[in-house]
Formats: C-alpha cells, sequence, structure tokens
C-alpha cells in the first residue's frame, strides 16, 4: 500500500498513577517507570509487551503502619492505530505484588503476591513521544495511569 510505519518501537516512560477500588483504601497515589516494546504487524496493528514498576505511596491509617506497595507488571497485548498518531491499547498479564508493612516490634517486613492484570487505554505517539492513559485493574481494585514515555 506505500505506507511506511516503525516496525519495532521500543518506549521509556514514567508513570503516574491514582489508585481505584481497594487499592485505594490504603494508597493516595503512584509512580514509576515502565518499559514497552511494539511490534507492528502492519501500519494499523502490533502486539505488545510491558514490564516495569509502579511504587504506591500509603495513606495514613489509624492503627496501622502501612508502607509502599511495588508492582511489577507483566503484560502482552494488542494496539491498534485509530489515526497515524492516536491508538487504543488493551493488555493482560501478570503483576508480582511486594507490600512493605512495620510489625507490632517497628520493624520492616514485606509480603508478596500475584495478581492477574488487565488494562485498557488511548494513547498517541508523535516523532519520539508517546502519552497514554489507561486503566489498569486487578482482582481487587487498580489505578488510572498516567504515562509519558521516549521511543527509540
Amino acid at each position: 500500500d506505500g505506507k511506511s510505519y516503525k516496525k519495532v518501537r521500543i518506549g521509556l516512560g514514567l508513570d503516574g498513577a491514582v489508585p481505584m477500588g481497594v487499592l485505594k483504601t490504603a494508597y493516595n497515589y503512584g509512580g514509576g517507570a515502565t518499559f514497552r516494546v511494539a511490534v507492528a504487524l502492519n501500519d494499523k496493528m502490533a502486539v505488545t509487551a510491558t514490564t516495569g514498576a509502579i511504587a504506591f505511596v500509603p495513606e495514613k491509617i489509624t492503627g496501622i503502619d502501612t508502607k509502599a506497595q511495588i508492582n511489577i507488571p507483566i503484560k502482552a497485548g494488542y494496539k491498534y492505530m485509530l489515526t497515524s498518531k492516536v491508538y487504543a491499547l488493551g493488555e493482560a498479564g501478570t503483576t508480582m505484588v511486594k507490600a512493605y508493612t512495620a510489625d507490632s516490634s517497628g520493624k520492616l517486613v514485606s509480603g508478596s503476591s500475584s495478581a492477574f492484570t488487565y488494562s485498557a487505554g488511548i494513547g498517541a505517539h508523535a516523532l519520539r513521544l508517546d502519552t497514554s492513559l489507561r486503566y489498569e485493574g486487578y482482582s481487587n481494585g487498580g489505578f488510572l495511569g498516567l504515562r509519558l514515555g521516549f521511543n527509540f
């Protein structure tokens, strides 16, 4: 068809997160970084893989000394170009969760778990910049995320 498109996009992004659902009961906000690879199938469609780390900052909860929680998502997905610059993205995978609290003696302790993860969002890229807004959900909550990225 004569159109040109970038076959592989590799990007690093800074993420901001607003907790929702059960996650909001313990955490005020979050932030981190993500790494995404998108491999184009044609000029409209691509498969994606995303990982990174998002840390959540706790609310003050009476009687509980909650510390940060770190989420490490591993997701695969599908990206569809709505226009030459705007896209929709859906991903699914797992998130490894590490939560930190203080025990009764004040010593820092941690617990680990994992959760099924899904996300849906919309974004735009121009030149090497990539901006997207997404909802990332788990079985008991999730967050609204804003990603500002740079593609190589």
